[in-house]
């Protein structure tokens, strides 16, 4: 995988395969409804009796998997990252993290990764909005899932942007800022859908608008790298 995780988050990623062979496990629905109430609410709009009512549960049971609202926000974000580490199974390798790989195959891992967090953006847009809820203002949750999930991210991005940058093949943007200009690029038009089906008469999560989405994506970020058929690893969906 191109990102390397700690073994904290790589226990959680492997937990969030086990549950998954059973989708009906009342836990995983409660993770999937909390995730969506904080990413529309925020933390201190969301309630536990709304996540509850998303899927026809009761609260008492929200208070039987987890001990407390702070801690069924921190398992669902845990949740949600575990499903994004999912998604970009497959992309690259060690060799490309390390940066023992040629540039071409840099290149092509970069635009695979920019294509599957497009993919996962369409589907997972709470992702982009409880992010941008946290990240606003200073607390404990905002630092604790930066140094837990964002920073392993945003560090392996930069060090293969800087090896992109300098191969003349990558846009000519800071390091420092392409986790904004990435991140925003790739959710803000499914944060925005309903702007979107507006402003540009589409419907921004049909396949083939998302598709579209991440190529341009891709010949913007990277415009002078070699082009590769984006298709290949479609079948994965990211």
């Amino acid at each position: 995988m191109i990102i390397e995780y700690s073994e904290s988050v790589k226990q959680v990623i492997r937990k969030a395969r086990r549950v998954r062979v059973v989708r009906e496990d009342i836990r995983e629905r409660l993770l999937d409804a909390a995730l969506a109430e904080f990413g529309a609410n925020g933390f201190a709009g969301a309630s536990t009796r709304a996540i509850a009512r998303r899927i026809g549960a009761h609260q008492p049971q929200i208070n039987y998997h987890f001990a407390s609202k702070e801690a069924l926000w921190v398992a669902a974000v845990d949740h949600l990252f575990a499903e994004l580490a999912r998604a970009m199974e497959g992309v690259g390798s060690a060799r490309v993290r390390d940066g023992a790989s040629d540039v071409a195959e840099t290149a092509t891992a970069f635009a695979e990764m920019i294509r599957r967090l497009v993919r996962f953006a369409a589907r997972h847009p709470e992702l982009n909005r409880i992010m941008v809820h946290e990240a606003t203002a200073e607390s404990d949750r905002v630092k604790w899932m930066t140094e837990r999930h964002v920073r392993p991210l945003y560090e392996t991005v930069r060090r293969l942007w800087r090896r992109l940058r300098k191969a003349g093949l990558a846009a000519p943007i800071d390091d420092r800022v392409l986790h904004y200009v990435l991140v925003g690029a790739a959710s803000m038009v499914y944060v925005n859908a309903p702007e979107a089906r507006l402003l540009a008469g589409i419907e921004p999560t049909a396949a083939r608008w998302v598709e579209a989405h991440a190529d341009g994506l891709v010949a913007t970020l990277l415009p002078n790298a070699p082009r590769t058929d984006g298709s290949k690893d479609r079948r994965r969906g990211a």
